[in-house]
Formats: C-alpha cells, structure tokens, sequence
C-alpha cells in the first residue's frame, strides 16, 4: 500500500512541475524582449536578388522591427505578409526561438526569361509572375525582346519558357527571342550565328524536334554556320538559306 501510494506521490510532483513549468515558460515569453533577426534565404547560393541586409531595411522602412519589442506583441503574420508583398520574395516563414529571436526563412521567386520592352524590363518567374530586375544580380536567362504586352509574356512566352528551361539541349541553346509586330518569333542561338524562324508559336515542340534533328543528322557534318536563316515555319520542312 505505501508503494502504491509513492508512485501516486510522484505523479502528482511531476504533474505539477509540467504545470508550473508551462506557466512559467509562458511567463518568460511573454515579457521576454526580442533581441534579435535570425534571416535565412534559403537559394542565396544560386539567386541574389534580395540580400539580409535588404531584409533588414524593408523590415525598419515598414516600422515592423521586432528587436526591442516583448515577444507576446510581435506579430508574425504581419511580418509574413509584409515580406510576401515584396515581388522579389516567394515565400516568407517567420517564427520565434526560445533564447529570444525571430527567424526568417525566405525563398526567392526564379526567373524564367527576361523581358526588355523598350525602357521597360522585368523578369518572368517560374510561376508566370512579374519581378523587377535588380541591379546587384542577373539571371542567366533567355532574353525576350519586340513587340511583348505584359499578357504574352505571361502566357505564351512564359510556356514557351517553361519549355525550354525543362529541355536540356534547348535550354543551353537559345540565347535571345524576338517577337515581330505579327507575333511571329525569332530565335538566336548561342551556338551558331544563324537566326531560327520559328513563326507562330504554334506547335513550337514538333518544330524544334524538326530542327534537333536537323542540327544532330544534318549539322553535325555540314557544320552550325553555312547557313544564315533556318525557316521552320513550314510544315514537315526546315528551310536553311546559305550565307
């Protein structure tokens, strides 16, 4: 019986020690002050379009500094939802520590293509949004160029993007795009000093297969630059015109 009533002893001082415990540390939280910014940027290693410094000055331009701040009143939705604001940022976790700290965990958005309309450039990220360029970093892109509104470069050109970044040979082939006031595309490549007419971008995968066999069964011996144009624009044709 005094076993039994020990081990009941016991459980009641854990019990009450877990009590006491969550109080205090709720406590301790509550009037403990923010001492610091812990900021991550998870790709910094291959993008470089937002830095911490910068995360630093969007945080003091919007008043929303934690540090100095009891934890308890530091909102980490709002913070979240400032730094999603910012068209460079893909997504924002914030979150606190127990030593006193906030810490950011950023991802940058990922360009696909580079839009030059005029004075006018942006960058197509990997979803189909709009992001600036940046004058401490450039992406190593496609580069698009002509008559673009805004709604092609976020629907045609943008697939057209995702195309060719998901293709390997493609993706390290085609260096600019140039669209003419029919909407009619041209292509120059990195390798080779000729300019590919695509036309419509219709149906750009079965033209581009045409042309890869083209450069594999037909380049491969005759060489990348004997020719000036090569006109996909033809149906089960490649036309090349010589230099």
């Amino acid at each position: 019986m005094r076993e039994k009533w020990t081990k009941i002893a016991v459980l009641i001082v854990i019990f009450g020690y877990m009590i006491f415990s969550v109080y205090a540390f709720t406590y301790r939280s509550n009037v403990q002050v923010c001492r610091a910014v812990s900021v991550e940027i998870q790709d910094s290693a291959t993008l470089r379009f937002i830095s911490k410094r910068d995360v630093a000055r969007l945080l003091e331009r919007e008043n929303v500094n934690p540090v100095g701040s009891t934890m308890k009143d530091v909102k980490l939705d709002k913070l979240e939802a400032i730094l999603k604001k910012q068209p460079r940022i893909k997504s924002a976790e914030c979150f606190k520590t127990p030593g006193g700290q906030v810490g950011i965990v950023i991802m940058q958005r990922e360009p696909v293509l580079r839009v030059m309309n005029g004075g006018h450039g942006y960058y197509i990220d990997s979803d189909g949004f709009v992001m600036p360029v940046s004058n401490e970093f450039t992406a190593y892109v496609p580069i698009a160029s002509g008559y673009i509104s805004e709604n092609m470069a976020k629907n045609e050109l943008y697939d057209f993007a995702m195309f060719l970044r998901k293709h390997e040979f493609w993706n390290a082939q085609v260096e600019q795009i140039y669209v003419d006031s029919h909407n009619e595309i041209e292509l120059v490549p990195r390798v080779g000093d000729q300019v590919i007419l695509l036309g419509s971008l219709d149906n750009y995968e079965y033209k581009l297969e045409k042309l890869l066999s083209v450069y594999k069964n037909g380049f491969s011996r005759t060489g990348w630059n004997k020719y000036r144009k090569i006109n996909l624009k033809f149906d089960n044709q490649v036309v090349c015109t010589k230099r």
